[in-house]
């Protein structure tokens, strides 16, 4: 049987990082200004969840610079 949860819910998780990966999750949240490394991480989860999504509906992601050049982005 499925547990049923709520939006209001929360899990708690314990990540092993290296440091490099804690560093760099750190930098971000100071360059977003969030108040808290689980924003980022939040925030990064929901992106990402954006872009699969979109690339199962058969869409193509691109990044493009100021000068027009575009680059396909793997996922």
């Amino acid at each position: 049987m499925s547990e049923k949860v709520g939006k209001d819910q929360k899990k708690r998780l314990n990540l092993m990082l290296g440091i490099n990966v804690y560093r760099r999750i750190e930098d971000l949240r100071i360059e977003t200004d969030k108040s808290s490394v689980t924003d980022v991480i939040r925030r990064s989860l929901a992106v990402y969840d954006f872009l699969l999504s979109r690339r199962k509906e058969g869409a193509r992601i691109f990044v493009e610079d100021e000068d027009g050049k575009q680059e396909l982005v793997i996922l």
